[in-house]
């Protein structure tokens, strides 16, 4: 399993740079070919990023997270993302710890370095990353 970070679906959803790898991620995710999670706080923050009518809002943040696993969040990772002091942004460290709690093998980001100091504990990568490993895999 995998967690794609926030910042892969506001790729896709604001067609930003390498927003193809991205989708390509998420579509694996949604065919269920791999299988992918994101933390429950991901969910809130794509909404509130929409800038959309409330029914478009939803609609496009039921659609992103179809067939995602959601990691439920937890007093015990906030309590770890607070103590967290290898990764400076809190948000980050949320994304961290619900990856540890449910054992995930990577997290796809499109900004490693947010995650400088933790990856010897989980793999990060970017989509380009792991779409090239994934290809190697099913090879």
């Amino acid at each position: 399993m995998i967690l794609i970070d926030i910042n892969v679906i506001e790729d896709t959803l604001e067609k930003r740079e390498g927003w193809q790898q991205s989708l390509a991620v998420l579509t694996l995710a949604r065919r269920q070919e791999i299988e992918a999670a994101i933390s429950a706080l991901t969910v809130p923050i794509l909404y509130y990023l929409q800038h959309k009518p409330d029914s478009v809002a939803r609609a496009n943040v039921q659609a992103v997270i179809k067939n995602l696993t959601i990691i439920d969040l937890t007093a015990e990772i906030i309590a770890a993302a607070f103590a967290e002091e290898r990764i400076s942004d809190f948000e980050d460290a949320i994304q961290f710890h619900s990856a540890k709690a449910r054992g995930v093998e990577s997290i796809v980001t499109r900004n490693k370095g947010d995650f400088l100091g933790v990856e010897h504990e989980i793999v990060v990568q970017s989509p380009e990353e792991f779409l090239e490993e994934w290809r190697k895999r099913i090879l």
